[in-house]
């Protein structure tokens, strides 16, 4: 099987023919698998998947690729924040959540959604979509944005997840080198300007952002005792 990025740099680049050709690849591997996104995305390779996904899409911008390598790598750091059984999905989410920055999906120009969106049309879970479409509070940008009710087509999930997730971009540049939350955020108002979206919300999404990272940091610290303790000899 040629490598994926090299057989769709042959081909036309549409969103159908990637999920098709990624669902494809996963079949071959494993007979009965069905012809769509949602079996890929059900499979027990959700992060391998979720990973190649996004290098195939974020190919052409090597700096947003970056940054999701280390927002992905940051998201391992912080599993002990969530429920075991959302381990895997945390970390697929950080690899998929800046996916809507690709040229050939942008719709309304807004990543969350746009990355949502191809994820819906492509058979991926409900759940996953979403945290892809929320993620760190970006429903109060939609709203400046005039794209709430789009949005809000999204259930806004509000656990420990989103918490990992959000503490997991939030503390990683945008070059993919750790970054401390306060540096992040002036990076941001920096970047997008004064008169920007993200500007016109900070005085509200910043307070939300903030208590995310601290409940990460909290429950961080809560677990490193008990992950000590399980090795300690007797």
């Amino acid at each position: 099987m040629p490598e994926r990025s090299a057989l769709i740099a042959r081909s036309a680049w549409s969103p159908r023919k990637l999920g098709c050709y990624i669902a494809f690849t996963r079949e071959t591997r494993h007979r009965g698998y069905r012809d769509d996104m949602r079996a890929v995305y059900t499979s027990a390779g959700l992060v391998h998947e979720a990973r190649h996904l996004a290098r195939i899409l974020l190919a052409q911008m090597p700096e947003r690729w970056q940054h999701t390598i280390g927002v992905a790598g940051q998201a391992e750091q912080v599993i002990p924040t969530v429920p075991a059984a959302d381990a895997d999905l945390l970390v697929a989410v950080a690899w998929l959540h800046d996916i809507g920055y690709a040229k050939m999906l942008r719709t309304s120009g807004f990543h969350p959604l746009d990355g949502a969106r191809y994820l819906t049309a492509h058979g991926c879970p409900l759940r996953l979509a979403a945290l892809v479409a929320h993620h760190c509070e970006a429903f109060l940008i939609a709203e400046v944005r005039g794209l709430a009710e789009e949005l809000a087509t999204y259930p806004r999930e509000q656990s420990a997840v989103t918490d990992a997730l959000t503490y997991a971009d939030q503390t990683i540049s945008p070059g993919g080198q750790p970054m401390t939350f306060q540096h992040r955020l002036t990076d941001m108002l920096h970047r997008h300007g004064p008169d920007s979206p993200n500007a016109a919300v900070h005085p509200r999404r910043e307070p939300l952002l903030r208590a995310a990272v601290n409940r990460v940091e909290r429950r961080l610290a809560a677990a490193r005792p008990s992950a000590a303790a399980r090795h300690v000899s007797p």
